[in-house]
């Protein structure tokens, strides 16, 4: 339990994308737990702890590894538990009522939605997320049916995700542009455009659901493919093949730190 409340800001930039937008960029492999990076924001008063899935801080008990502290000095104590993204969707799969066919149509116009007769429809919910405890997971116990890191947004040689002041973290080749198109080798993918690092430290990476198989499990009667005929790419650490799973988020998240006296205690 968190003794102390310190008054700070804390603001998360995510922007995702649903596979019910158009969407021209990245073609972006599933998301897989071998891309899991952390690192730390140290770059004013504030130190966040943070991981590439999405998860921000811990509270791990009996020291200050792992944990966001402020102020960012030996006076410093810690200052929130972890925090997790969630994202909640409903998705309605057509029900014909035949226990005998599995049930894959999507239904996703408003008016039919609301027109259609009560049990013929299988009303699906999401909460997605990644979180160091109670999630969902896979029968064998071997795979979290979460957010992961995607490659190609940090270099796989290093142990932490890419980051504004350290070159050496960043993807070899350039960065994923469009496609399979990479653009910018050596240079910084800036919020604020080609190489600009405004803020005194910001990272940046992308997490996907792909690997969430929850609603493609063969005893349900129906199952939902957010992209029908993609697969889980063979060189992925786990379930290589499987259906493209989950909601078919794509998450970008971006973090910004100014070491200037007026937001010094704040991150955006």
């Amino acid at each position: 339990m968190i003794k102390k409340i310190f008054s700070f800001l804390l603001f998360y930039i995510f922007q995702a994308a649903t596979a019910q937008v158009i969407y021209e960029g990245p073609d972006d492999l599933a998301g897989d737990p071998a891309n899991i990076r952390d690192a730390r924001m140290d770059g004013n008063r504030i130190l966040l702890y943070f991981k590439n899935t999405t998860q921000l801080s811990n509270w791990q008990p009996g020291g200050l590894s792992d944990v966001s502290i402020w102020p960012n000095d030996p006076t410093g104590t810690r200052m929130v538990d972890g925090i997790g993204l969630l994202i909640g969707a409903k998705v309605y799969i057509h029900n014909d009522q035949d226990p005998a066919t599995l049930d894959t149509i999507v239904i996703d116009e408003p008016l039919e939605i609301a027109n259609s007769d009560p049990g013929t429809l299988h009303e699906v919910y999401f909460l997605q997320t990644e979180y160091r405890e109670e999630v969902d997971i896979n029968d064998a116990g071997t795979v979290t049916w979460t957010l992961h890191p995607v490659e190609g947004y940090f270099n796989p040689t290093q142990n932490y995700p890419a980051m504004s002041d350290d070159p050496g973290s960043w993807p070899v080749g350039g960065w994923p542009y469009s496609g399979t198109e990479t653009q910018w080798p050596d240079e910084w993918d800036g919020r604020f455009g080609r190489g600009v690092t405004y803020a005194d430290l910001e990272t940046y990476f992308v997490a996907n659901d792909a690997q969430d198989q929850e609603y493609l499990q063969d005893n349900l009667g129906y199952k939902y493919y957010p992209r029908p005929g993609k697969f889980i790419q063979g060189s992925s650490s786990v379930q290589p093949g499987l259906p493209w799973g989950g909601l078919g988020l794509r998450v970008a998240a971006r973090a910004f730190q100014w070491n200037n006296p007026l937001v010094r205690d704040a991150l955006f």
